[in-house]
C-alpha cells in the first residue's frame, strides 16, 4: 500500500499538475472569461437628510455612470442593465460633497465589476430649500373636431406650491399642466403631470423641484360652434349739420362658440362706432370680443374689427308747401275741417345732396293726424313727413285747422269760430296740439272766454 503512494511520486505528482492544466485549458475554452459595459442610473439614497436641514442637493455629477463587467462567457451574455443596482449614499458625503457609488450584480456573485470613466464617484451641490406659489396654466394642444371649440381648460387645483433650491424657484415664470384636445367633440375631464418653465419657456429641471399636486386634474369644456354676422353701427350723433355716409369694415362674419342656448340666441354681433360730435371721417380698430356675451368665445382669438365711419357736411334744399298739398288723416264724417290760412309753409331738408336732389313733396307726403279732434274748435299742428332714410326734414311753424261741425257750416263761416292764439310745441314724433272752446252744442253759438290762457286747451294724443 505505502509503495502504492510512494513510487514513481514525481512522475504521478506530474499527471495531476497536467490533468489540471488540462482542466482549466478545457474550462476556459469552452466557457472562457469575457467583458463588457453597461450604463446604468445611480439610485440616490438618504436624501431626506439634507432635506431635513433645509436643503437640497442637485446632482452635479455621477447620476449614470459606466461599469465595466467581466465574468464567464455563459453568463455575460444574459446580463443586461437592469442586471445591476448602483446607489450613492447622500448622508454619507464628504465635505467636497461627493459620495461613494456602490454598484452590485443582483442575477450573480460571479462577475467582477468597475466603475469607468471620471464618473466614480456621486458629486452633488447643496441650496437653500424654498417653496413658492404658482397659479396653474392648462396648455392645450391638439385641434378639436370640426365644428367644436374648446374654452375653459381649469385645472383643479388652481393654485400650486412649488418646492426646490432657491435658483430653481425663482427661475419660475409659469407652472403649466398638459391637456390633449386633439379630436374632442365634448367635454372631458383628465390629469396631468405639472412642469415649471422659465420666462423662456423652457422646462426647469434642476433643482429638485416638488409639486404640492401631483398629477393636476383638469376640467376641459368643449363648446359647438356658430358663424354669425358683425354689425358696425354709428353711435351718437355728428357735429350739426354733418352726416355719416356709411360705414365700411372687416370682417363681415365671425365664428363663435358657447353652450347650444347661448348659441341659438346670436345672430349677430352689434359693434357701436363713437361719432358723437365728428366732423372727419373716424376710423378705428376694435377688439371684437370685448361686445361678446359672457360664456360665448371667438373661435379665432383678438378678432379685431378695422371699421372707417365717412362723415359729410349736410347739403340743405328747401320745398314751399301749399295747404293744398297736405292730407289730413282720420278725418270724422261729422266735421268740416279747413285751414285757418291759404299761406305757404317752407320747410327745409337736410341731408346727403344725392339723396335731397330729386326729393319733392310726394316724397315727403306733408300730413296732419287729425286722430285726437273730438269736437268743433281751432287746432294747431306741427306737420309730419313720411319719412325718408338719410334725409332731415324740419319745421316749427303751426298751422290751424278750424273744425266745425258739419250741420252748422253757415255759423262757422260767418266768423261765429275764431282761431286760436295758442303757440305749437313742435316734437319729434307728435305735436302738442291747442284748441278753443268748443260751441255751446245747446245754441249753436260760440261762447267766448275773454282769458288768452282759457281760450286753448292741449289736444290729446293719438294713442290716448
Amino acid at each position: 500500500m505505502k509503495k502504492l503512494f510512494t513510487e514513481n511520486i514525481g512522475l504521478k505528482l506530474g499527471s495531476i499538475a497536467i490533468a489540471i492544466i488540462l482542466w482549466v485549458l478545457v474550462v476556459y475554452t469552452y466557457d472562457p472569461a469575457a467583458t463588457t459595459t453597461f450604463n446604468i442610473g445611480v439610485d440616490i439614497i438618504n436624501g431626506d437628510s439634507i432635506a431635513s436641514s433645509g436643503k437640497v442637493y442637485e446632482v452635479v455629477e455621477g447620476d449614470t455612470i459606466t461599469i465595466k463587467v467581466k465574468a464567464n462567457a455563459s453568463l455575460i451574455k444574459n446580463l443586461k442593465a437592469s442586471d445591476f443596482k448602483a446607489t450613492a449614499d447622500v448622508s454619507k458625503l464628504s465635505p467636497t460633497y461627493h459620495a461613494n457609488i456602490d454598484v452590485v450584480c443582483t442575477k450573480s456573485d460571479n462577475v467582477e465589476i468597475t466603475i469607468i470613466g471620471s464618473a466614480k464617484l456621486l458629486e452633488v451641490k447643496l441650496e437653500d430649500l424654498v417653496t413658492k406659489q404658482f397659479s396653474v396654466i392648462v396648455d392645450k394642444s391638439g385641434d378639436a373636431e370640426n365644428g367644436y371649440f374648446v374654452g375653459d381648460a381649469i385645472a383643479k387645483p388652481n393654485l400650486i406650491t412649488v418646492s426646490g433650491g432657491k435658483k430653481s424657484v425663482e427661475k419660475i415664470s409659469t407652472v403649466k399642466v398638459r391637456a390633449d384636445i386633439n379630436g374632442a367633440n365634448s367635454s372631458f375631464n383628465i390629469k396631468g403631470v405639472p412642469k415649471a418653465y422659465d420666462s423662456d419657456g423652457n422646462e426647469i429641471t434642476t433643482g429638485s423641484l416638488t409639486f404640492s399636486d401631483n398629477p393636476v386634474s383638469v376640467a376641459v369644456n368643449v363648446y359647438k360652434t356658430k358663424t354669425v354676422n358683425v354689425i358696425v353701427e354709428a353711435s351718437g350723433e355728428p357735429y350739426k349739420g354733418y352726416s355719416v355716409q356709411d360705414i365700411d369694415y372687416e370682417p363681415k362674419t365671425v365664428t363663435v362658440a358657447g353652450d347650444k342656448k347661448l348659441l341659438s340666441k346670436i345672430s349677430s354681433i352689434i359693434v357701436p362706432l363713437d361719432v358723437e360730435g365728428k366732423i372727419t371721417d373716424v376710423e378705428v380698430s376694435i377688439n371684437l370680443s370685448d361686445y361678446l356675451n359672457s360664456g360665448v368665445y371667438l373661435v379665432d382669438k383678438d378678432v379685431v374689427v378695422n371699421a372707417k365711419c365717412n362723415i359729410v357736411r349736410l347739403g340743405t334744399k328747401e320745398i314751399e308747401i301749399l295747404p293744398t298739398d297736405i292730407s289730413l288723416n282720420n278725418k270724422l264724417g261729422r266735421f268740416n275741417y279747413e285751414f285757418a290760412g291759404t299761406e305757404k309753409l317752407v320747410v327745409t331738408l337736410s341731408g346727403l345732396s344725392d339723396k335731397l336732389k330729386d326729393v319733392g313733396i310726394s316724397d315727403i307726403a306733408p300730413y296732419i293726424d287729425l286722430s285726437n279732434v273730438k269736437e268743433a274748435g281751432n287746432y294747431s299742428y306741427v306737420l309730419k313727413f313720411k319719412d325718408i332714410e338719410g334725409v332731415k326734414i324740419g319745421t316749427t311753424k303751426a298751422l290751424t285747422i278750424r273744425v266745425t261741425e258739419a250741420n252748422t257750416t253757415g255759423t262757422a263761416s260767418s266768423g261765429a269760430i275764431e282761431e286760436a292764439t295758442g303757440t305749437a310745441v313742435d316734437t319729434k314724433d307728435m305735436a302738442d296740439e291747442t284748441k278753443e272752446p268748443a260751441e255751446t252744442k245747446e245754441t249753436g253759438e260760440t261762447k267766448e272766454d275773454t282769458s288768452t290762457s282759457g281760450a286753448i286747451e292741449e289736444g290729446k294724443s293719438k294713442n290716448e
